[in-house]
């Protein structure tokens, strides 16, 4: 079992690859990098951030890749540092595996990543389209949809709207996480070919970088073993409420990312 993980570096505080690398050998996946950008932190909380785009180091190392007849289980994708990096992860995708998970990473709370420009949005949809599973946060499903709904709370038909625009992009199954709930709290909404669930879960009022990246690997992870969709979404969810809850009961500093120690003893003993 192994994967590609194509995610920037963030060299201090937990996000992107210092998320998705420990998450997937938790779950027994190994998992080959390819880094879009390195970052010296992780951008939400930081300022004077030094950011060096990727793009040719990419395109040197999936040569290296072909050369040496490379292929994976599952593709996934995160932080993309420029619009021309898209069209390198498609073709990755499709020379080197057959399943594509996209987290559209773009932003989140309303606004775009400090690091996001304008045209990297509207070209991420033509990669949001190749792929088989996708995970938007509340905000960046409003940015694929053109649904601006202004973060009032959802109910189950403007989520079931949402979802509906979202699939006839193209992708058969995925996730908006973190949706504010009229119900109260907050939640998940999975679809796939044939069903929408809703995997709801308490407003803990505070939010980590890298949470979002904690519950796309878990769930791609779980998906790549054979671990069936509904299921992957709901122990995800919960370990992702899990690691939040730690780290605020641990009273981390929000700007340093999520705290994985608490909960990879939780992902070993539930996941393998």
């Amino acid at each position: 079992m192994a994967v590609l993980a194509v995610h920037d570096l963030s060299c201090y505080a937990k996000s992107s690859l210092t998320v998705v690398l420990p998450v997937l050998e938790a779950l027994g996946v190994e998992t080959a990098v390819l880094p879009t950008a390195v970052l010296s932190t992780q951008t939400d909380g930081f300022e004077d951030i030094f950011v060096e785009d990727e793009h040719n180091a990419m395109k040197e190392i999936l040569a290296r890749f072909e050369h040496l007849g490379l292929s994976f289980d599952g593709v996934y994708s995160g932080f993309l540092s420029s619009a021309e990096e898209i069209e390198t992860v498609r073709y990755a995708a499709s020379r080197f595996s057959s399943f594509l998970l996209v987290d559209p990473v773009m932003g989140d709370n309303g606004e775009l990543y400090q690091t996001v420009s304008r045209e990297l949005c509207s070209e991420m949809l033509s990669l949001v389209r190749k792929a088989d599973v996708i995970t938007p946060n509340f905000t960046e499903a409003m940015l694929l949809t053109g649904m601006d709904d202004g973060f009032s709370k959802q109910g189950p038909g403007a989520i079931k709207d949402q979802i509906s625009v979202l699939r006839s992009l193209g992708p058969k199954r995925g996730v908006i996480t973190g949706i504010p709930l009229i119900a109260g709290g907050l939640g998940n909404a999975a679809w796939d070919g044939e069903e929408i669930r809703l995997f709801q879960y308490d407003d803990l009022c505070v939010s980590y970088p890298g949470s979002g990246d904690l519950f796309a690997s878990l769930l791609f992870g779980l998906i790549v073993k054979g671990g069936s969709f509904f299921g992957s979404v709901g122990h995800a969810t919960e370990i992702s409420t899990l690691a939040v809850s730690s780290s605020k009961r641990l009273k981390r500093e929000r700007r340093l990312g999520i705290m994985l120690s608490p909960v990879m003893d939780e992902i070993r003993r539930r996941m393998l």
